[in-house]
């Protein structure tokens, strides 16, 4: 045997690998070049410009900030005695909707808050008495004063000293009786200040405005109990008044100055994902505030109808409608392509591709608006994702003598 054919017969494992080397780059061509007519066939497909409308919008979450619920809340101590209402219920303002029994810390408070309230009232009611005097004076000095002016010809001494006279009388009395009414106004707001904190220690709890109970938290035969040194409150009931939902969204520092008030939106409940409801944006916030190093706008949301659904805290979601078209030309965002000329289309015509420059405007989350350069019906091609074969971004190697064979994807 010579040596040529016992080296080989030595190293057969190895000539057998150089041998398969072409075989294995070509079948991984063929198949490579296979997939990447599948991927690009699946990549794009036909549509048509339609006519139709679209929302521009800007989407953003929050949270329900008010759905008027109104605490009733009561700072006295003791022991629950009646309640007199249910939920669902509708009231009044000043209907009963609680009674307690006061223990003695609850007593002394009411007597208290009474006592006070008391010297509040007599010291208004005096004032009141005080202002009326103060009055006359000041209409009797400028009944003086007037005639004073009618009549003095100002040319002696004594006359001028007259009109002097009767000029200050009239204005001493008008700062007299201007800074009594003052203090009737002071003295009138202390006395309902104290009005109120007695009606707070009263074993009566009412309504504090019409409506209808949203729910009871006070039971018949428990105990409520207040710090009467924290001047600390406990709610025992809620109200539900007339008025639709509040929701502040946050709103991102790319997209507030594109938001106004009046502008409409539609609004999600977390809590409710199959309902949408409207609202409308009645305020901005522009000073907004920085978190993470992102700056964030509060922008306030009126629901347009009222909903049992909302209820305050409860994450919401929404679209601010910053503009709407109706009866436009459209077309896939996906359709559309950028080039250093602007926008463009690839329209099939005839069997043949063509690509055409378009003018676009408004956009929602799909589909473009078309201005000028298409007309409704024309044929385009639409990018997508393929839907089966190789990923367009994987590739599988296969490492030979020259170095790396890339193949398909990684």
């Amino acid at each position: 045997m010579s040596k040529a054919m016992k080296y080989i017969k030595q190293h057969k494992i190895v000539f057998a690998l150089i041998l398969l080397i072409p075989i294995i780059i070509f079948t991984g061509q063929y198949y490579l070049n296979k997939s990447s007519v599948e991927i690009s066939s699946s990549q794009q497909i036909q549509t048509e410009v339609k006519k139709g409308n679209i929302s521009s919008t800007v989407s953003a979450s929050g949270q329900i900030e008010t759905a008027n619920y109104l605490a009733i809340t009561t700072s006295v101590n003791g022991i629950v005695k009646k309640v007199y209402v249910k939920e669902g219920d509708i009231v009044k303002k000043g209907q009963k909707i609680i009674e307690v029994t006061l223990d003695s810390e609850g007593e002394i408070s009411l007597a208290n808050a009474y006592a006070s309230y008391l010297r509040a009232k007599n010291a208004l009611d005096s004032a009141k008495n005080s202002l009326i005097p103060l009055e006359s004076a000041v209409i009797q000095k400028e009944e003086a004063f007037d005639t004073e002016k009618e009549e003095n010809s100002y040319q002696s001494h004594d006359e001028r000293i007259s009109y002097k006279l009767a000029e200050n009388d009239y204005f001493t009395a008008k700062n007299n009786y201007e800074s009594k009414k003052n203090e009737l106004t002071q003295l009138q707001i202390s006395a309902n200040s104290a009005w109120n904190e007695y009606q707070s220690q009263s074993p009566v709890i009412t309504a504090s405005y019409d409506g209808y109970i949203a729910n009871i938290v006070a039971v018949e035969g428990t105990r409520i109990e207040n710090s009467v040194s924290e001047r600390s409150v406990q709610t025992v009931a809620s109200i539900k008044i007339e008025g639709t939902p509040i929701a502040v969204l946050n709103i991102t520092e790319l997209d507030i100055n594109n938001i106004k008030v009046g502008q409409k939106a539609k609004i999600l409940l977390n809590s409710v994902r199959d309902e949408t409801f409207t609202g409308t944006v009645v305020g901005i916030d522009k000073i907004g505030s920085l978190t993470g190093g992102v700056s964030n706008y509060p922008v306030i949301i009126k629901f347009d109808q009222n909903t049992d659904k909302a209820l305050p805290n409860m994450g919401v979601e929404a679209d601010i409608i910053l503009e709407s078209k109706e009866g436009i030309l459209y077309v896939p965002t996906a359709a559309v392509k950028s080039t250093k000329n602007g926008k463009a289309v690839t329209v099939v015509a005839n069997g043949q591709q063509i690509n055409t420059a378009v003018k676009t405007g408004i956009s929602d989350s799909s589909n473009t608006e078309i201005l000028e350069g298409l007309n409704e019906g024309d044929v385009v091609l639409m990018e997508t994702l393929p839907t089966s074969g190789f990923s367009t971004n994987s590739q599988v190697q296969f490492r030979g003598v020259g170095g790396v064979v890339p193949f398909g994807g990684r």
